[in-house]
């Protein structure tokens, strides 16, 4: 493993968007990466997609709207979308007319180790990181702090970097960061499977610990700037 931060998180990684087990058939779920709304949705044969959370009609978040078969419905004016982003009919529209050439826009993503993984580039780098074997998704917590700066307060508390800059590992523990917007994150915990209640709790209460002592130290130094 690699024990030295990259602070650099771009377009073209791939990055965890959100537990598997939080998206459910028919669902979908607001999120943000790199300052960019998402709409996550799950299609009726369970099928995940990730797109801009815009319909490109009147600009309103897909989030918001619901989920029919294999489409995707805006709540607005009713336009709905197949799951490869073009919309496939519109409620207004003759019978015998065609769809609007309207698409959303849709991103690649990738479900593994019970985590969605999506990334902002058309073309990104290989295939989101593999966990070790064992662990369980937890929890997820805001924190505010950027993903850089998260990355090097962990590693300088001793966790390992995984295969990517946004996985880190301590024993039983892994950490998953997720860049929201640039001083905010959400960092994902995830645990050894058959874990107790009484040792996921445990686990729960370190990792608060974790971040309200890492955010403290890195918000030290501007404190002294300041002063």
């Amino acid at each position: 493993m690699n024990q030295t931060a990259d602070t650099a998180a771009t377009s073209a990684d791939w990055f965890p968007v959100e537990f598997s087990r939080n998206l459910l058939p028919g669902q979908v779920l607001q999120s943000t990466l790199l300052g960019h709304e998402l709409a996550l949705w799950r299609s009726a044969s369970g099928a995940m997609e990730v797109w801009e959370n815009r319909c490109p009609h009147r600009s309103v978040r897909l989030s918001l709207g619901f989920v029919v078969g294999e489409e995707l419905v805006c709540r607005y004016h009713g336009w709905r979308y197949g799951r490869d982003g073009h919309c496939v009919s519109v409620p207004s529209s003759p019978k015998d007319a065609s769809p609007p050439a309207a698409c959303a826009r849709t991103y690649l993503s990738r479900e593994s180790d019970g985590i969605v993984w999506a990334s902002l580039a058309r073309m990104p780098a290989g295939y989101p990181p593999r966990l070790c074997e064992g662990l369980v998704p937890s929890r997820s917590f805001t924190v505010d702090l950027d993903a850089g700066t998260f990355a090097l307060q962990a590693e300088r508390a001793g966790w390992l970097q995984g295969q990517s800059t946004c996985v880190w590992q301590e024993g039983a523990l892994a950490l998953l960061i997720q860049p929201l917007l640039p001083d905010t994150s959400i960092v994902h915990l995830l645990v050894a499977r058959g874990s107790s209640s009484l040792d996921k709790q445990r686990a729960i209460e370190s990792i608060k610990t974790h971040i309200a002592q890492w955010t403290a130290e890195a918000r030290a130094p501007r404190e002294t700037e300041h002063a």
